[in-house]
């Protein structure tokens, strides 16, 4: 008989002492969060932070033990609401007046540090707002979309989150072009890269933007930019792109009004300097999954510029991590990547069950370690290949596989690795 795992038996089974005060958390399955979309998972300070978006609100979910973040211990309607667009005056500086939102996607929360922007440290909460939009025909649309970042103004994750120029809760800071203007290309997915070495060191915004709506299949295409940063609200020169659908699973599930994807650029950071980029790739309505590309390095400390396409390389059997041949889930991709307090890694990310055939309509969050896997170093993947989900496959664990997590450390989110 084949296991089902309902929120309820989300449990923590162990948990035990260890050297450096850690302590093993023992997850009886990957899942994490049911009716969770676009899931950002961060541990500070003994804490799990999880948000999840919704069509007009951002909300989180806290709490101290990893698996007690279910819906059933903590339901969406005592879930903390870190955003409310309802009550955002600032919309109209993107969209004008009596403007609705009707999305709220892809948040992910970063910390940036005095050195990297001083006077302006802090938690920021970065997200895209779509605009509620009907197309001639009736149909809805996502033709506008913009990013919008917040800050945190009290030093904690949970927020309250505000403007980072006036401090107003719960009003939103678009993101700026180098000249000040505000970006009003379509735009979302905003994610930050951090270069740790060389002539290009610093601190960059990544975001995904289209081109080609209305213009027919194939023509019709999203790709991923990157630009670095004055501030964490404002470009410090024009942007350059990363990549563009290039490989044929990229194009699943594109069409006349659907793009090809790639999208959900977020950056992950090997113990010997390596930068990778992971990406979903294909419609979150078809073969949705994740694509590895690899920042090349200009000796041991120095990198590419990651402004030219050419600094990337894209790794020619992607996806690494796909649900097409899962027994128990759909369309899983956008992946947020976190360490455990003793530095395994680990991966969140969304998708929606599969059972007896039939697709559910509503995504779960979950969670899965990850490695870099050196020995299979090639042209393609220079640094190595991540090794996500079922050792050897690229396909999604079993929903039902245990897990082990350890907390008790210091603060593992503000480091700007994973």
């Amino acid at each position: 008989m084949k296991k089902v795992l309902l929120p309820s038996l989300l449990l923590l089974l162990a948990a035990c002492a260890s050297e450096g005060g850690l302590r093993t958390t023992i997850l009886d399955g990957t899942l994490i969060r049911t009716g969770t979309a676009d899931p950002c998972l961060v541990y500070d300070d003994g804490s799990y932070y999880l948000t999840m978006t919704g069509a007009s609100k951002l909300v989180m979910v806290k709490d101290s033990s990893l698996a007690r973040l279910g819906s059933d211990v903590h339901p969406l309607a005592s879930a903390a609401v870190i955003y409310d667009s309802a009550l955002d005056s600032t919309v109209t500086r993107l969209y004008g007046d009596g403007a609705v939102i009707n999305g709220t996607w892809s948040p992910e929360i970063h910390y940036f540090s005095e050195e990297e922007f001083p006077g302006q440290s802090g938690w920021y909460l970065y997200l895209a707002l779509r605009q509620q939009y009907v197309e001639k025909n009736g149909t809805g649309s996502s033709r506008n979309v913009r990013m919008v970042v917040l800050k945190s103004s009290t030093g904690r994750v949970d927020g309250p989150y505000a403007s980072p120029l006036n401090g107003v809760e719960n009003q939103t800071q678009p993101m700026l072009d180098p000249d000040g203007s505000v970006i009003t290309r379509w735009a979302l997915g905003p994610s930050v890269l951090r270069v740790p070495g060389g002539p290009c060191q610093g601190t960059y915004l990544m975001w995904v933007e289209e081109t080609g709506r209305g213009e027919g299949l194939g023509k019709f295409y999203q790709k991923i930019m990157v630009s670095h940063l004055a501030s964490p609200w404002q470009l410090a020169g024009e942007p350059g792109v990363i990549t563009t659908p290039t490989q044929e699973w990229e194009t699943h599930g594109s069409s006349e009004t659907h793009p090809c994807v790639v999208e959900g650029g977020t950056a992950v950071y090997g113990d010997d300097g390596e930068v990778f980029l992971t990406y979903s790739g294909s419609g979150y309505w078809s073969d949705y999954g994740l694509g590895q590309l690899t920042l090349l390095r200009d000796g041991r400390d120095g990198y590419h510029d990651p402004l030219q396409t050419g600094s990337w390389v894209k790794y020619e059997g992607n996806p690494v991590f796909s649900s097409a041949d899962s027994d128990d889930l759909r369309g899983a991709g956008h992946g947020f990547f976190l360490r455990d307090a003793g530095g395994a890694r680990f991966f969140c990310y969304h998708a929606y069950p599969f059972t007896d055939g039939v697709k559910a309509k509503a995504r779960n969050a979950y969670l899965e370690p990850y490695a870099i896997d050196k020995e299979a170093a090639c042209p393609s993947a220079p640094e190595g290949v991540l090794r996500m989900g079922k050792t050897g496959t690229a396909t999604t664990t079993p929903v039902h596989t245990q897990i082990e997590f350890k907390t008790q450390g210091p603060s593992i989110a503000k480091s700007g690795t994973n």
